[in-house]
């Protein structure tokens, strides 16, 4: 997501300086060989200079903009890192999504800590695929941050002919469905694994109907956790939240890796076959802890659990996913 980010804003005219972590190695080597991303298969901007980890400090003692978009691990030593050598004017974006490991707090509760609560955050949010952003394809983000002028300022930045942005005040919402939509298509994805197992009737083939269930009733859960953690439901259900939760179960990695367990494969052979972090997996404990401190119900994020527990695999996993199904939908539960 860095590299895409980058190049957007190269085309738009921006000097970009892209800075690599340790494990950033084969980019670094890419961009030297002029050879294509290790995981976009496109060769990075030449007008991006690429800096390994040591190497950092000059090209962040110019930035006006300090764009980060590592995985939710590593957000807190990154910063840590880069904040000695950023000026005090300078502004800051956050494009990792979902809550830090053991603390459960949200990308811009740990930029707070490490930066001052003074310092300008904002929080990128909705459906951008990296892949798709990289090559210009028409993508909409939001700008989340309690700055006024910080948001609109990189709301007015990333905005292109191929980019329509907006801007937000309500970072809690935003940021809770940035990383709980990751758990719901996990859920979503398993529909259609276990459809590729189990479905022998020629009409009937995706598991359609409880694919679309498990989406609802994962945007009500959704929408239960950003209020309980001072969000709006307003903006869960607009691009942060079902926009980004789509585009997840489409495309994303977490859909495909509910898939895979969906059709037999173990956690731990999943996230081989995806090869990259899938956040959803520490999203779905996180939720859960979440969900025990504010005493609400969760039901789409118990049944990830399960699944995550190798209970969904067997001899009878039709039998499980409507296990599954039931412990997401409460359905003797009357709504009046």
């Amino acid at each position: 997501m860095g590299i895409a980010i980058a190049t957007h804003l190269a085309r738009s005219g921006y000097p970009i300086f892209a800075l690599a972590t340790e494990y950033d190695s084969a980019v670094v080597r890419a961009w030297r060989d002029r050879l294509p991303h290790p995981a976009l298969g496109i060769v990075i901007d030449p007008d991006i200079t690429v800096y390994p980890p040591e190497d950092w400090t000059d090209a962040l003692a110019r930035a006006d903009l300090v764009v980060v978009a590592v995985s939710t691990p590593g957000l807190y030593p990154v910063l840590v890192k880069a904040a000695a050598h950023v000026p005090s004017t300078a502004v800051w974006v956050l494009a990792t999504k979902g809550w830090q490991p053991e603390s459960l707090l949200t990308p811009s509760q740990v930029a707070a800590k490490v930066l001052g609560d003074g310092v300008p955050v904002v929080s990128l949010a909705g459906p951008g695929i990296a892949a798709e952003i990289l090559v210009g394809s028409p993508t909409a983000l939001l700008c989340a941050s309690r700055d006024p002028a910080a948001r609109r300022l990189v709301a007015r930045t990333l905005s292109s002919p191929s980019m329509l942005t907006m801007t937000t005040s309500d970072v809690a919402g935003a940021e809770t469905a940035a990383a709980f939509k990751n758990v719901v298509a996990i859920a979503v994805g398993i529909g259609l694994g276990l459809s590729e197992r189990f479905i022998e009737s020629a009409f009937v083939r995706v598991f359609a109907n409880v694919r679309a269930a498990m989406f609802a009733r994962g945007m009500v859960d959704m929408v239960e956790l950003a209020e309980a953690s001072g969000g709006r439901a307003g903006t869960v259900i607009g691009l942060a939240g079902s926009g980004d939760l789509y585009v997840t179960c489409v495309s994303g990695r977490n859909g495909r890796f509910g898939q895979l367990l969906g059709t037999g494969a173990s956690p731990v052979q999943a996230l081989r076959t995806i090869g990259s972090t899938v956040e959803g997996v520490a999203n779905t404990t996180a939720a859960l802890e979440l969900a025990a401190r504010y005493s609400i119900d969760l039901p789409t994020a118990r049944a990830v659990d399960l699944a995550l527990r190798e209970e969904l695999t067997g001899e009878h996993a039709a039998e499980q996913l409507r296990r599954l199904f039931e412990a997401a939908l409460h359905p003797a539960t009357d709504d009046g």
